[in-house]
């Protein structure tokens, strides 16, 4: 797999929170050569089967990726602008940004606001409320009209920038990027065995409410779940114990919401393979689908793994290729040691009483 033109073309193609379609429709196609079967459920999720070869039952083991991107909601349509809401967007970045608005049809704009000539000396010291800010498609209000309502979506315009030493920048890397490194691992499992069944799931909904994490649960009820997801790249005001190096290889997370065994099995895979890795600590829940998956439908034992991220929630977030390439070649050795007696070595056993002599 060219890793690189597949985080590209998944990177470009729409799929905002709450209507995921296209993007479910891109995964598929590259699901299918992967997997025995692949499906789309009503919610969008895209869901592999890729069967192991232990003997039955065999344990089922989840790999999930979420795939929905975060967007901009019109709010109101006032004459010829466009108003709109973001969501989990960082507001600081908007301004001068291109978008396309996917109205009846896709429609291209650019987000403005006033010139600072025709500011206050104070509305020029503050970062702009992003109700103040409008999309100008350049239709006259009518047309304007008939194209666009209140509710329809808005997506910020990138394409995927290559940079030096094999970085890349783009928009909705979070969590396109842990799609791809899904992708490859499954290709690495073609000429590989594998004693569980690998549920490979691109899953809806992460950055509104895990709706997508539950319903996966409830319907594949898995034994185990790997979560992949992006985390905080090192950059210049980031603190050092809340980034990670860029090429510094795959953060697996270690906290309460991760099942103490998993991240140790991971740790161990990663020495024994010589692939670098960092360990995230996680206090509180880990943010990412792991906080469902834990619990939902009486929950399975979880783990996460995350690709060091600049910029996150930006369109430009940027990360080395290198790790995509690293979790992949972990998640798939990881798939080939999953059978019936690392299943059974995750269960928590009471010490045996001592018998009287």
């Amino acid at each position: 797999m060219r890793i690189k033109d597949t985080l590209k073309q998944l990177s470009e193609t729409d799929g905002p929170t709450g209507s995921e379609q296209g993007i479910a429709q891109a995964i598929y196609r590259l699901l299918e050569p992967l997997c025995d079967q692949v499906s789309i459920d009503g919610h969008f999720n895209v869901i592999g089967i890729r069967q192991g070869e232990g003997g039955e039952p065999r344990p089922r083991l989840a790999v999930m990726a979420h795939m929905d991107e975060i967007f901009l909601m019109i709010s109101a349509v006032e004459g010829p602008f466009l108003r709109f809401r973001p969501y989990a967007c960082d507001p600081r970045v908007l301004i001068g940004q291109e978008v396309v608005v996917l109205g009846r049809r896709r429609i291209r704009g650019v987000i403005g606001d006033r010139p600072p000539h025709l500011m206050s000396a104070q509305e020029r010291r503050q970062m702009p409320e992003p109700t103040a800010l409008v999309i100008d498609t350049g239709l006259d209000a009518d047309s304007l009209a008939q194209l666009v309502r209140v509710g329809d979506y808005a997506l910020v315009a990138r394409t995927m920038v290559e940079l030096l030493n094999e970085r890349v920048a783009g928009k909705a890397f979070d969590n396109r990027a842990s799609v791809v490194a899904l992708l490859a691992a499954l290709e690495e499992l073609q000429k590989a065995r594998h004693p569980c069944d690998v549920l490979a799931v691109a899953n809806v909904g992460e950055e509104f409410s895990g709706v997508g994490a539950r319903g996966i649960m409830d319907r594949l009820r898995p034994d185990l779940v790997l979560v992949l997801d992006v985390t905080f790249g090192q950059q210049p005001g980031t603190p050092k114990a809340y980034g990670f190096k860029l090429a510094g290889g795959p953060v697996v997370g270690i906290g309460p919401n991760i099942h103490p065994r998993l991240t140790e099995s991971l740790v161990e895979l990663c020495d024994s393979l010589e692939i670098p890795y960092a360990l995230e600590p996680m206090p509180r829940h880990s943010g990412t689908d792991a906080v469902d998956t834990q619990v939902a439908s009486g929950g399975a034992p979880t783990a996460v793994i995350g690709i060091p991220t600049r910029n996150l929630h930006s369109p430009v977030e940027t990360l080395a290729l290198k790790d995509v390439r690293r979790v992949a070649r972990l998640v798939a050795a990881f798939a080939g040691r999953v059978d019936t007696a690392f299943l059974e070595g995750l269960r928590f056993k009471l010490p045996e009483e001592v018998q009287p002599s």
